[in-house]
């Protein structure tokens, strides 16, 4: 349940604060009390709110980018402050769990569900075109990926993130990168899994959608942004790095989550124990006044080239097999209508 301050409410809506009170005393809106015992609003409540005060197309076209949730699912949570598996505060899970019981949690709902043991399969050549061919021919060939029972899907996950993590370079916090990728409510490459799940696709085909919408420069790519980020700092340092983009008018990556008005909690758990990124969260507040993102604390960690991305897609595919069961159980077909504005 992600719960949002007087102030975030207030904001969501266009309102004053006033305004906001006035629709809790009208019974529009409910408060609830937060850690701190000040009020705070269910941003589903919120959104849904938002949303009837739009008209019909303009909801609805919203709904498909950040509104109103358009699937329920129960894997994960976001909230203002911290990210959840199925109630586990992410980070604390990132110290204390391995990535098999983190996987076992978000495919069974329990940390100490026993998975298979699989071979190890690697291929040669780029990570993404390489895991592309591979999930491709592992369709064709692999004829027990069609068995959609939970077991099954299960089997075939795990074969599919035994094969990604074969392809990793080896690293102290790589554990600790993978559980806190793992998943990230419908972001766009999981809500293209689920679409893919919800024709009966199997999972290599699942993970292969998944994986071509993570690779765009918008999403999982924005890796490759921060790498070249962190290549012009190398030859003067981040204030100049930032502030030549700036001058330039060029985007600087890796800064300001939307979802995570206080920084991203999954940055700030690498970064931590990262003494020589401090410069970077140093620079982004100081001259963007935003903390950077997970896919910062990613580069941060001193990985080769592209190997950042390769750490992304690996984690994410265990959310992605996570929303594939969870899809896999409603018989419905995700089938967004259009609609045209009028001349």
């Amino acid at each position: 349940m992600k719960l949002l301050t007087s102030e975030q409410a207030a904001q969501a809506l266009g309102v004053s604060k006033t305004t906001l009170y006035a629709y809790v005393s009208r019974g529009m809106l409910e408060s609830v009390e937060g850690p701190d015992r000040s009020k705070r609003y269910r941003w589903e409540e919120v959104e849904r709110l938002r949303l009837r005060k739009q008209r019909p197309l303009e909801a609805a076209e919203n709904a498909l980018y950040g509104g109103l949730p358009a699937l329920e699912s129960r894997i994960s949570t976001i909230e203002p402050d911290r990210l959840s598996y199925r109630g586990h505060e992410v980070v604390q899970l990132s110290r204390t769990a391995s990535v098999r019981q983190v996987a076992a949690l978000l495919w069974t709902g329990w940390l100490d569900h026993p998975l298979p043991e699989q071979s190890l399969h690697t291929w040669n050549g780029p990570f993404l075109s390489g895991a592309l061919g591979w999930l491709a021919a592992q369709l064709e060939e692999d004829w027990s990926a069609w068995d959609l029972s939970p077991d099954g899907v299960r089997r075939t996950g795990w074969r599919i993130y035994s094969a990604f993590r074969a392809q990793l370079h080896q690293h102290p916090r790589l554990e600790q990168a993978l559980i806190l990728l793992a998943d990230h409510e419908l972001n766009a490459s999981t809500f293209a899994a689920r679409v893919a799940a919800s024709t009966g696709a199997n999972p290599y085909a699942v993970v292969s959608a998944a994986l071509a919408a993570l690779s765009g420069p918008k999403h999982g790519g924005a890796t490759s942004q921060v790498e070249a980020l962190f290549a012009e700092a190398d030859a003067s340092s981040p204030r100049q790095a930032i502030g030549e983009r700036l001058r330039r008018g060029d985007p600087v990556a890796g800064f300001g989550h939307p979802l995570y008005p206080h920084g991203d909690p999954r940055a700030r758990a690498l970064l931590e124990s990262t003494p020589e990124a401090q410069v970077w969260v140093e620079a982004g507040q100081q001259m963007l006044n935003a903390y950077p993102t997970v896919d910062l604390a990613l580069v941060a960690l001193g990985l080769p080239r592209g190997a950042a991305f390769q750490v992304f897609a690996t984690g994410r595919c265990l959310g992605w097999i996570a929303h594939a069961l969870e899809q896999y159980a409603d018989p419905r077909m995700i089938r967004p209508r259009a609609f045209h504005r009028g001349h």
